[in-house]
């Protein structure tokens, strides 16, 4: 079959309604920014993020080909509208905050995730839970004793920190977190809801059992200095998010940065007391997309 000719091709695109043009345009268009923006949540006050992530800058940098902007926002709720704007491309996300995002807009894929440093599944995403924790010295050892007391959480759109919280909270009592708690706070990230908790500022807080460990690691804390009340079903780790609109041999440079630099990144690996970077998909968090549907009035 012969090729429709340019002529009457050109004829046709000129007969249709101006507004149609720029749908034309972006059927066919997609996205090759430079520099390339990376966004990263820090984990900890003591985390120096920009030193940790040299070597996956100076990967992506090297399989990009292209300058890589860090950015630090202070939230999971800045993330998702910075992807959703189009201002950040490639983002760590935590299981929840990706699946509020999916929810109002299908604008991104899951391609990595850390895994556990000794899991017998190490091909596999990383697994972690939501803690509720007390003081040890507080004589609270059930949740009914909490009501009305002062709770600590991390951030609207954490998943330890938020979302399993209030699904955990409701299915025990049958009551919301406001309704059982006398007071509910956000202290913005879980060492924070720790030093709340051990400073007595709160009565209890829900933080993720990987910060737990960490903080027991640095020595911020001692292991019996709290009371662990609840503890979720495990979720896997934060997925390693970029937009669909990026074009696809920028898409796979950026997965195959992450995916096939291991040796290169085993410092970052280190810091953070994981296994690797391993190959993730929506599959992986479509149990705590669905958590969400059912918590959303």
């Amino acid at each position: 079959m012969n090729p429709l000719p340019t002529r009457p091709l050109l004829a046709l695109l000129l007969a249709l309604p101006t507004w149609l043009w720029p749908l034309v345009g972006h059927a066919t268009s997609c996205e090759d920014p430079r520099p390339l923006r990376l966004a990263f949540i820090p984990k900890s006050q003591a985390m120096q993020p920009r030193v940790l992530l040299a070597p996956l800058l100076r990967a992506l940098e090297q399989s990009t080909q292209r300058r890589v902007e860090l950015s630090l926002p202070s939230s999971y709720g800045a993330v998702i509208e910075g992807l959703l704007a189009g201002t950040i491309d490639v983002a760590e996300l935590g299981p929840a905050s990706y699946a509020m995002l999916m929810a109002r807009a299908e604008a991104v894929q899951v391609f990595a995730a850390l895994s556990d440093r000794d899991s017998p599944q190490p091909d596999q995403p990383g697994r972690y839970h939501a803690l509720l924790l007390v003081n040890r010295d507080s004589g609270i050892t059930q949740l009914a004793q909490l009501q009305g007391k002062k709770l600590s959480l991390t951030d609207p759109a954490s998943t330890s920190g938020a979302l399993l919280p209030r699904a955990g909270v409701r299915q025990l009592t049958g009551r919301t977190l406001e309704q059982h708690f006398g007071r509910v706070s956000y202290a913005g990230s879980h060492d924070r809801a720790l030093q709340a908790l051990r400073k007595g500022l709160v009565d209890a807080a829900f933080v993720s059992s990987t910060r737990l460990a960490e903080a027991v690691r640095q020595g911020s804390l001692q292991a019996d200095d709290v009371v662990e009340l609840w503890r979720s079903p495990a979720v896997p780790t934060d997925p390693f998010v970029q937009r669909q609109a990026l074009c696809a041999p920028l898409q796979a440079q950026v997965r195959a940065a992450f995916l096939q630099h291991a040796a290169e990144l085993a410092p970052v690996f280190q810091r953070l007391g994981s296994g690797p970077f391993v190959a993730a998909s929506d599959a992986d968090y479509r149990a705590v997309r669905e958590l969400l549907r059912q918590d959303t009035p």
